[in-house]
């Protein structure tokens, strides 16, 4: 194979899509919010490095809708074509996946961690493989045109029979990845509705969560072993993003960022020494951050951390919201994030194992003690490869099968006190309670990329407006 095209689709009519996020199983967000498929990017430097013609196509950011990315793609003659997809856009990705197929009858590709448990409904004579896991690697040996019976981490059809070929490790040495192909991307279209200096990336220094935590889709998506970069190859990408492409925010999209709390301050420091400029944010849990820690953030650039807090009842918190959570250490991270002026967004899930109205209330209590600048309320969600899909399944809780309903501000579960319309209800009632517009967040509508958005978009900012009309402004909304 020689052409090879990575396409980022586009998003479904009246929607934008977030597919590298909740694990990759993918969310829907506000329209501002754009963000480049690292993964993409990462397996074209690799493709590059062994000496691939590489082109990615991401049509949301170029504005290229179905049709016209399908005839461009068949224009270039491809030989390889892989195209990202997410739960929750299953059927428009999958029908771009088909139509490339039709129109091109060249090699087609899928990426997406929900494929690994619904490969069986994904397949259809178009697609030729779907790839599974770590994609950089199991993508070069697609392009080398080794014998699929011999690639690891794909799922592909024999003679009318569905054969998924043993698992690929994941990749331990991450330094071992060339940056990503940031020159096949159009850079200056991105956008963070948290960081609105741009131009925006976003940036990924490890990877892989090893909690497990019941509900949470990360592990799946991303694997449970965690995976880091050196500090000195972090600093080298971040110096090439501020120095040739004029950087001036980056959200950083690993899992735990602060999970070795020591590499943590050595990047924070080497920033500050390079005088980078650069303001970021970051998800991470509370038990992995100190004072100490948090002031070298600041002192970095960093002006906003994202946490789950999942539960405020501390029986929850110990057996199936987040594992190892002490819920005073929480209160008091907040706290100290508060008085050094770093924003904080909380993240709180309704409808566990064991939720009953008076923990839902604990919760909401707990919410207001920690005082955190923005707060997500979630309706609990049993994704596919995490032990709650198993809960779920096994007492019959799951009350909406759809997959593309699977997102959390969806409600496709209850539990054996609540109601799915109970879950519903109380999300939609904490979302109510915490919610906040302020002038600065009407100001970043108002700038030239919410205005220009209004007249290009009208569809997907009317699904917007509609949505808040109906259910209340959500900060979720605006990204996780």
């Amino acid at each position: 194979m020689n052409k090879i095209i990575l396409v980022q689709p586009p998003d479904p009519n009246g929607t934008r899509i977030l597919r590298d996020h909740m694990g990759r199983f993918g969310v829907k967000s506000f329209v501002y919010d754009l963000l480049p498929p690292l993964d993409l990017a990462y397996s074209a430097s690799l493709l590059e490095k062994n000496e691939f013609e590489v082109e990615i196509i991401d049509c949301p950011a170029s504005g290229v809708e179905k049709t016209k990315a399908i005839t461009n793609i068949a224009k270039k003659y491809p030989d390889f074509v892989v195209i990202n997809t997410s739960g929750i856009s299953e059927s428009s990705d999958l029908d771009f996946a088909n139509k490339v197929k039709n129109v091109t009858d060249t090699f087609v590709g899928v990426i997406g961690p929900y494929i690994n448990y619904y490969y069986k409904n994904v397949f259809s004579d178009e697609i030729d493989v779907v790839i599974r896991g770590d994609i950089e690697y199991t993508i070069l040996e697609l392009a080398k045109n080794i014998p699929l019976k011999d690639i690891k981490g794909i799922t592909f059809k024999k003679n009318g029979k569905i054969i998924q070929n043993p698992e690929r490790e994941l990749i331990k040495n991450l330094d071992e990845l060339p940056f990503p192909a940031y020159h096949l991307l159009p850079m200056k279209k991105y956008s963070y509705w948290y960081l609105p200096k741009r131009p925006f990336t976003t940036f990924q220094s490890s990877r892989g969560c090893p909690f497990r935590c019941i509900y949470c889709p990360y592990s799946v998506g991303f694997g449970s072993f965690w995976r880091k970069r050196s500090t000195d190859n972090v600093l080298s990408e971040l110096t090439l993003l501020k120095e040739k492409y004029k950087v001036k925010s980056i959200l950083f999209r690993d899992q735990i960022f602060t999970f070795d709390m020591k590499r943590a301050e050595e990047i924070c420091d080497k920033i500050s020494k390079e005088s980078m400029d650069i303001e970021w944010r970051c998800e991470t849990r509370a038990d992995y951050l100190s004072n100490e820690l948090m002031i070298k953030m600041k002192k970095a650039g960093c002006i906003g951390i994202h946490m789950g807090v999942e539960s405020g009842d501390a029986n929850l918190s110990k057996t199936v919201a987040k594992v190892g959570l002490n819920l005073d250490k929480t209160k008091e991270i907040f706290h100290y994030a508060r008085e050094m002026g770093l924003n904080t967004r909380a993240f709180f899930i309704i409808g566990l194992p064991g939720e009953t109205k008076e923990t839902i209330e604990k919760t909401l209590e707990f919410a207001r003690e920690i005082k955190a600048n923005d707060y997500i309320f979630n309706s609990v969600t049993p994704f596919p490869g995490t032990k709650l899909h198993e809960i779920a399944e096994k007492n019959g809780w799951i009350v909406n099968k759809n997959w593309e309903n699977f997102i959390v501000d969806e409600t496709v579960m209850r539990n054996d006190n609540l109601t799915e319309d109970d879950i519903r209800y109380f999300v939609k009632k904490a979302n109510k309670e915490f919610s906040k517009t302020s002038l600065e967040d009407v100001k970043k509508v108002l700038n030239w990329r919410g205005v220009n958005i209004v007249f290009s978009e009208p569809k997907l900012v009317a699904n917007y407006i509609l949505k808040v009309i109906l259910n209340g402004f959500r900060s979720g909304d605006l990204n996780e």
